[in-house]
């Protein structure tokens, strides 16, 4: 794909501030080319590079940002009044926001692993309560199975919301200590 200069002063136009209509009377184009070059530009420059590629782009200018201050700081940093040391620690952020390094990794994990298992559990109860009223239709004689139904799908979610009313005491603590899931189920017993 060829550069488009053209499209390149456009979009350091529009970075500086200036509307559509002041870059298209500027280069002497319509609002309509000017905003199909510039968009088409940006999208040619966006995709030419992954989002790791980018990010260590990123990283390798914080980097020199950093190499520029660091003798300045050293040196006593006297020449700025202590600015640049602020600097240099706001560089320094920018650095590990920019490579993601504050998160808790196994936290967010371990809240996709529960998502995950509890999505896992609904879908099995889901299953389990279609294919339990499928076969128990089938036994019934037909002048049953509409009201067994009904009764069905409207007893059904009272009961497990029911029964995660009655566990709630059942808790998953996570993080250090934790120690061990321990639930004990209230279950109470039929004749």
């Amino acid at each position: 794909m060829a550069y488009d200069s053209l499209a390149q002063l456009m979009v350091d136009y529009a970075s500086q501030g200036m509307t559509l209509a002041q870059i298209a009377a500027k280069v002497g184009l319509d609002v309509e080319a000017v905003h199909e070059r510039m968009t088409s530009y940006l999208e040619n420059q966006a995709t030419s590079m992954s989002v790791v590629q980018m990010r260590m782009l990123q990283l390798n200018r914080l980097e020199r940002v950093i190499q520029a201050l660091w003798d300045q700081v050293m040196a006593g940093d006297l020449m700025t009044q202590g600015r640049n040391v602020k600097n240099m620690i706001d560089t320094i952020r920018e650095i590990t926001e920019l490579m993601d390094l504050k998160k808790d990794r196994l936290r967010d994990e371990q809240v996709r692993l529960t998502q995950a298992q509890t999505q896992l559990v609904t879908t099995a109860i889901d299953v389990i309560r279609i294919g339990m009223l499928e076969k128990i239709i089938e036994i019934l004689p037909e002048e049953s199975r509409e009201a067994v139904e009904v009764m069905w799908n409207s007893t059904f979610p009272a009961m497990a919301a029911d029964a995660i009313a009655r566990n709630k005491a059942a808790t998953v603590k996570m993080g250090a200590g934790a120690g061990p899931v321990e639930l004990e189920p209230v279950l109470e017993e039929t004749d």
